[in-house]
């Protein structure tokens, strides 16, 4: 800052006195020294309670920080554990699968006629199917006749139909579906019953054109 000085001369009381004025370049009179280190006093109060501020965001955001990972850690053991005990349902499951299974082999005296084999081996899918039963789903097995819904059957062959009522109707369940409330985890596969009229007939399902006496 440029500053300019200017001296005057006057008597008073007969004694010659001179007096001094200083101004700045744009003709303000400059602040006094008490003033200045006022100001200056107050800067430094703003800048110290910004960095006290800037401080304590810090402080907070690193307990933030804190929070949300011990958070994320016992959410991470808590998943682990339930994990555990559904897998735990499975796997005593299956060891009283596997022991059954055991068992049955050792009872066995002589080779197994068909019917026996096939009571055994439907035994065993039981099993099986209860250790799945234990993670809460559920075994279902469509029934002939009923309508094919393709929600819950996946089709893997087709037979024709005897009849038009039996038209898009399961033929035969050729392996069982499994469902969790009404979460479909694998469609039962199905045959299929299609039906197609003779050749030279009409097909009930389509409709009948009207007569032109009727339009």
């Amino acid at each position: 800052m440029c500053a300019k000085v200017c001296v005057t001369a006057h008597k008073l009381g007969g004694v010659l006195v001179s007096e001094t004025e200083v101004t700045t370049a744009d003709g303000a009179t400059p602040a006094e020294p008490d003033a200045l280190l006022t100001e200056i006093a107050a800067l430094r109060a703003a800048a110290q309670q910004f960095t006290t501020a800037t401080a304590q965001q810090h402080a907070l955001a690193e307990r933030r920080e804190e929070i949300i990972t011990r958070l994320h850690d016992e959410l991470q053991r808590s998943r682990r554990g339930e994990l555990d005990a559904a897998l735990d349902l499975v796997r005593n499951s299956l060891i009283r699968l596997h022991d059954q299974i055991i068992r049955q082999a050792a009872q066995l005296k002589a080779p197994l006629g068909v019917e026996e084999l096939t009571a055994l081996l439907r035994a065993v899918a039981d099993d099986a199917a209860d250790a799945v039963a234990q993670t809460g789903v559920d075994r279902y097995t469509p029934k002939a006749g009923e309508p094919y819904n393709s929600a819950w059957h996946r089709p893997v062959g087709r037979v024709a139909a005897e009849t038009p009522d039996a038209h898009n109707t399961v033929a035969s369940s050729v392996a069982a579906g499994f469902a969790q409330d009404e979460r479909i985890v694998r469609k039962a596969e199905v045959v299929v019953a299609l039906w197609s009229p003779p050749v030279g007939a009409v097909d009930p399902t389509t409709p009948t054109p009207p007569s032109p006496e009727a339009r």
